[in-house]
């Protein structure tokens, strides 16, 4: 894994991700549509490319994977960790366009990268697709945030297809689920009791720092996972063990 494409790059999980791939030896491309979070991540890197790119706008996001695999001089792998929060309630309290924004970040957005990133892959003799996914699509939450849920639980089987339709290419793609991680998305959730009752209910004792997912993100994109693909990996401290 030499080359990579990260979307969500300008704050929590993207951020670290970008960083750690990097720090791993990694050309990185670091996508978002936050033009000021961009610069405060590659301020940190050795190298690399920034792409200010909202990931809802297909013909934007296909111009600027195409682009920037072509400066890349090719593509090994992806992380889709562009995301937004879901802070609306349950079914009932949702308003339309909010459910509809989030699904379009959250889910659409993940499809338009990871199609756009494909044949760049393909081209790379294969690679690695990794989408980032949440506790949350694996059980019922009384907090609700149904959206939110909604787009994470369809990626689990959006994943299971992208991985059996390009093995045949060598392209893997793999979901990390985390738990409850300390980043700006999570800010507005995550009150002073919510965090007293998260760090009982932790098994481990913490709530998740992004360098934890991003860990993880870097095993998928390397070929120390070469033999995974269509597979889950929950990083949560243990919550859903529980």
């Amino acid at each position: 894994m030499t080359r990579a494409l990260v979307t969500g790059a300008a704050s929590g999980i993207g951020q670290a991700t970008a960083w750690r791939l990097a720090a791993a030896g990694a050309d990185v491309a670091c996508l978002d549509v936050n033009q000021e979070g961009l610069a405060e991540t590659m301020s940190a890197m050795d190298g690399g490319v920034a792409v200010e790119v909202d990931i809802t706008d297909a013909g934007a996001v296909e111009r600027a994977v195409k682009d920037e695999a072509i400066g890349l001089g090719g593509l090994d792998a992806v992380a889709n960790v562009a995301g937004i929060g879901d802070f609306s309630g349950d079914v009932t309290e949702t308003p339309v366009d909010e459910w509809n924004r989030v699904l379009a970040v959250n889910l659409s957005g993940m499809y338009h990268v990871s199609r756009s990133a494909i044949p760049h892959l393909r081209t790379a003799g294969g690679g690695s697709i990794i989408m980032m996914g949440s506790v949350s699509a694996l059980a019922g939450f009384t907090r609700a945030q149904d959206a939110y849920t909604a787009a994470k639980g369809a990626l689990i089987s959006l994943n299971k297809s992208l991985a059996i339709q390009f093995a045949k290419d060598n392209i893997r793609s793999n979901v990390i689920h985390p738990g409850i991680v300390e980043t700006p998305l999570q800010a507005p959730y995550l009150t002073d009791a919510l965090r007293a009752e998260f760090k009982t209910g932790i098994p481990l004792g913490r709530i998740g720092q992004p360098r934890d997912i991003a860990n993880a993100a870097l095993f998928l994109a390397s070929d120390e996972s070469s033999f995974m693909t269509g597979a889950e990996m929950i990083i949560d401290g243990g919550f859903m063990a529980q």
